[in-house]
């Protein structure tokens, strides 16, 4: 038994009134599973830089109770729908940094 196991869980709960409801949308072998989660939007700017993908990209950390999103997962924050493009995990798995896209 590592060090960090089970801290991920710890810190999630401490943190967690900080954070909003949010619904990540995981994709998986049978179709598409909701489960509630707790995150924050930390920024947005605009990403017309990329070619072929036009909007807004947001930057959110999530609390991961779970395994973390990964590219092929969708988030709802805030009300809006969000294609996530990129996952960054912390070595205690208490969270993740995400980016998405509006759909």
């Amino acid at each position: 038994m590592g060090l960090l196991d089970g801290l991920g869980r710890h810190l999630g709960g401490v943190l967690a009134p900080l954070f909003d409801d949010a619904v990540l949308h995981r994709v998986g072998p049978d179709g598409v599973a909701d489960t509630p989660v707790r995150a924050r939007i930390e920024g947005a700017r605009d990403a017309t830089e990329e070619p072929g993908l036009p909007g807004r990209l947001v930057r959110a950390i999530v609390l991961t109770p779970g395994p973390p999103p990964n590219p092929d997962d969708e988030i709802t924050l805030a009300g809006i729908r969000h294609r996530i493009v990129a996952v960054e995990t912390d070595p205690a798995a208490s969270h993740a940094l995400i980016q998405g896209r509006p759909l």
